[in-house]
């Protein structure tokens, strides 16, 4: 990209004006072009800033997430759903199977 020249006469003044329009036109294209990228990948690139796409960079717990904050909530949905499910049926089990002696 130049850099603005110096302005002497009436003719340099209109050739830095028609240079800094295909300036502006250049720049409107690849804003235009960066948008159409960000609305075709958006929710691709959303999801790949939470979760890892490669195996090698998955956290040491086993989990898909990047951010701590996010994987300890997980986890902790988690935890308690598979306490509850294991309650009820363990529940139903006493019930269908009646009560155990051990």
């Amino acid at each position: 990209m130049k850099e603005k020249k110096d302005i002497h006469n009436l003719d340099s003044l209109e050739r830095e004006i028609y240079r800094l329009k295909l300036q502006a036109k250049n720049m409107e294209g690849k804003l235009d072009k960066n948008l159409d990228y960000l609305q075709d990948n958006y929710l691709s690139m959303t999801m790949n800033s939470f979760f890892c796409k490669d195996d090698g960079k998955k956290n040491g717990d086993g989990s898909n997430f990047k951010h701590e904050g996010l994987n300890a909530t997980i986890n902790t949905i988690a935890g308690n759903i598979a306490d509850k499910a294991s309650e009820r049926l363990h529940s139903w089990m006493n019930s269908f199977f009646g009560k155990s002696k051990y």
